[in-house]
């Protein structure tokens, strides 16, 4: 890369939390969480419906939101956030830019529960269009080639194949560079961690009494842009959800 467009770059701070329909935690404790963080945009998996997105968008200063209506595996009023006001394990997108272009996909095909869905946003900073998709995935581990990752990839292949800019965030239930995921590497995606050099070997993203069941599940994948950093919240206080937020700054 030349000095000029180094000095020139923009970048994007991307976050995926699954904040495990906020059943431990209130609008006002996210924010907390997450304003140090200043990000640019929040994908968020497992959230509450009815307007959770937005109220902590107005905490956060963050105007632009768009929440799914369709909740993963069907769970929908009998997961009540801790306030008891809001139910539901949904996506959405939070954005300090403006979102355009909005859309649910549901991943029709492909192993594990359904529905499974990917919540998907435009935004565009200058003549740069960057199309955002806040994803809740199963696992493909059981048939890794008829993984709904992989379902995911042939609908991006064919639906959208001149956006050059993708970012792909949530929780994806599995562990980055295997099977279920190839289908996004084969058309150009990459994870985060690796030219962030981040050292995943002792990391986990899901939180879990059982040591087996902790690995680094939630991923920020992307195309058409750099990394500059990476890296995964550690809470100093009581987890507000059994998953990590991670988060990616993206150059461009």
């Amino acid at each position: 890369m030349s000095c000029s467009k180094e000095l020139n770059a923009q970048s994007l701070k991307v976050i995926a939390y699954n904040i495990e329909f906020a059943k431990n935690t209130s609008i006002e404790e996210m924010h907390d969480l997450l304003l140090p963080e200043k990000p640019s945009i929040i994908c968020f998996n497992e959230v509450p419906g009815q307007g959770w997105t937005t109220e902590v968008g107005k905490l956060l200063k963050m105007s632009y939101s768009y929440e799914g209506n369709i909740a993963s595996a069907n769970h929908e009023k009998e997961f009540k956030d801790k306030t008891g006001k809001y139910y539901g394990k949904y996506k959405s997108i939070l954005s300090k830019y403006p979102l355009s272009n909005t859309t649910e996909i549901i991943l029709s095909e492909g192993e594990g529960w359904s529905p499974s869905t990917a919540v998907v946003a435009d935004i565009k900073i200058g003549d740069k269009n960057i199309k955002l998709m806040s994803v809740h995935i199963p696992s493909g581990k059981s048939n890794p080639k008829k993984s709904k990752s992989n379902y995911l990839a042939k609908i991006i292949a064919k639906k959208f194949p001149k956006y050059k800019s993708i970012i792909i965030a949530g929780d994806f239930n599995d562990i980055q560079k295997t099977a279920p995921l190839q289908g996004l590497y084969d058309i150009g995606f990459n994870d985060s961690w690796e030219p962030a050099k981040v050292d995943l070997s002792e990391k986990t993203t899901y939180i879990s009494s059982n040591k087996k069941d902790n690995y680094v599940i939630d991923h920020i994948l992307f195309r058409g842009l750099r990394v500059k950093k990476a890296g995964i919240i550690e809470e100093k206080n009581k987890p507000l959800s059994d998953h990590k937020p991670v988060w990616t700054i993206l150059e461009f």
